[in-house]
């Protein structure tokens, strides 16, 4: 959901319970330019959601080459 930095300002209260209880969040613009995105600290089964939140990824991360077994 989109919406303008005038609307947010005044239904900020609202929308900030809305986003808590929806656990979506909303792109805030300012004269149709996205400038701030609200998230939710915790998604609706009040564990963190990490989805989006890796902004580099280390080529140097590699597997050590240790078998598991499974108990499945």
């Amino acid at each position: 959901m989109e919406i303008g930095i005038s609307e947010f300002k005044t239904k900020s209260l609202k929308l900030l319970d809305e986003i808590h209880h929806s656990g979506k969040s909303i792109i805030v613009t300012k004269r149709g330019v996205p400038i701030a995105k609200v998230i939710p600290i915790f998604n609706k089964t009040n564990e963190i959601d990490l989805k989006g939140t890796i902004i580099k990824q280390d080529k140097n991360i590699f597997s050590t080459g240790e078998k598991w077994e499974s108990n499945s």
